[in-house]
Parts: structure tokens; sequence; C-alpha cells
């Protein structure tokens, strides 16, 4: 669920006169923000966002759910996706749930649901950090996307714990994609916006060995450390990144960037 943004009116306008490409689908909250400083925002979302065809899997684990001593759940995408197979299955969760971010967390409020678990740093590696080493015989159900880092099913196993892991959506290259090229060539981009590594590896695939030279000398922020690694790996270089990784303190990154560019975030 993407949350308005009330932003006083008397607050500065350090982004006036930048345009910034953002690449988030359904990015609302974010270019409220930005706009709301000055900006003039171009959305060309990188990632579509498609349910599993074959829901039997889901259904299973939705059935099992009881069964299981923590839900985590990763992501915004996750909670819709899931909640809404178990409310179309006449079912409701009652296992504790864990979650990585306070966006994933705001996402369970409509179905009357709160996490038990969030780390203070919103990635996998922190979450972690909030299970005990020893995690013999507990079982844990983490429905995600198709694609995703195997790092925390991985060393939840290894501490002993029994993992499922279900797909319940799948990331796609969006259409949007398409003027890419033309929203780059006609308008002199100031910052270009990633929040996922996926959007990094479509925005690659859509311009191919003009990837770099295309973005090379426009600076580009990042949500969190796993975009960074994504953009760093890609060969760009991440100029702008939040403390934590949410919408609200990537906008007022960015906003501090263009008040001072030559700060290291």
């Amino acid at each position: 669920m993407v949350r308005a943004i009330s932003w006083p009116k008397s607050a500065a306008m350090e982004l006036h006169g930048k345009t910034i490409l953002i690449t988030r689908a359904a990015s609302l909250e974010l270019r409220t923000g930005l706009e709301a400083a000055g900006a003039r925002v171009i959305e060309c979302p990188a990632i579509a966002i498609e349910p599993v065809q074959d829901s039997t899997a889901i259904d299973r684990a939705a059935s099992q759910l009881h069964l299981y001593d923590w839900l985590i759940l990763t992501s915004s995408n996750a909670v819709d996706f899931f909640m809404r197979r178990l409310d179309t299955l006449g079912l409701r969760c009652t296992t504790p749930i864990a979650v990585i971010g306070s966006a994933t967390a705001r996402s369970l409020l409509p179905w009357g649901l709160q996490p038990s678990r969030m780390p203070a740093k919103f990635r996998a590696e922190s979450l972690l950090d909030t299970f005990p080493a020893d995690l013999t015989g507990v079982r844990i159900l983490i429905p995600r996307a198709e694609t995703a880092r195997e790092i925390l099913p991985d060393e939840l196993r290894r501490r002993g714990a029994v993992v499922d892991v279900v797909t319940v959506y799948r990331t796609v290259k969006s259409a949007g994609l398409t003027d890419l090229r033309s929203h780059l060539s006609h308008n002199q981009i100031d910052l270009v916006v990633f929040t996922s590594p996926s959007a990094v590896r479509y925005f690659g695939e859509e311009l191919g060995d003009d990837f770099v030279p295309s973005l090379g000398s426009i600076p580009v922020a990042v949500i969190g450390p796993v975009a960074k690694e994504a953009v760093e790996g890609a060969g760009l270089k991440a100029v702008v990144q939040p403390d934590r990784a949410t919408i609200q303190d990537l906008i007022q990154t960015i906003r501090a960037y263009f008040s001072n560019p030559t700060a290291s975030t």
C-alpha cells in the first residue's frame, strides 16, 4: 500500500531545476516527495510484477501455515500476493511474522497484522541477527519473488531450521523501458534512482553496450546496499545511499545531496 506524503509548504526546494529519473513501479510516494522538493520527475519503471500462473504450491503452504513457527515476508509485494491468497482460501494468519523493512511492516496493517520481528537495518543479513544461532526443528515459510537472494533461507537452514520457500510473484521487464533511450537523449538527467537489483539488470538489458556510456556521467542514487552492489557490479558508481532503506530516507538523502553534492553519502 502506497502512503501519501504530506510535506510542509515551507520545505526548502533543494531539487528545483533538477530532473530525476526514477525506475520504480508504483512510485507515488517517491515521486511526490521529490516533486515536493522542486524536482521534475521522469518515471521509467524497469519492473512489472506478475502473479505466478500456478497457485498450487502457494495454496499448499497457505493451508499448512499454522504448522510453521515463523512467516518471513521480505517485501510489500510478498505480503500482498500471499495475504490475498490466504483471503481467497478463507484462511487467517496467526503465525508470527518477521519482516525486513518498515514498508513491508506497513503493508501488513490493512490485513490487521503486525510483525513480531523487524531489524534496525533493512536487509536480510540484519534480519538473521534477530534469530538465534540454533534453530533446530524450527519451521519457517518464506513467500517471495521467483528470483531473490538465497542468503536468508540458506543461513536459516544452516542454523537447523526447516525452511520452505514458495514463489508468490515474479518480476519481469517492464514495457515502459522502451522509452528509456528517448528519455536519456531528450532530457538532461541530474540523477537516476535505483531501488532494486532487477531494475539495474533490466536497464542493462535495454541499453546493452550503451549502459555505462549512457549513465556513467549521471549521479546514481540507491535505496540500500543490495541495490548499490548491483549498480557498482554493473560498472556505475552510487553516490547517494540513505542509512535506512526506506523511500522517506531516500528522498531526504537525495535532497541533502543536492544541497551539498560534494559531500560523500
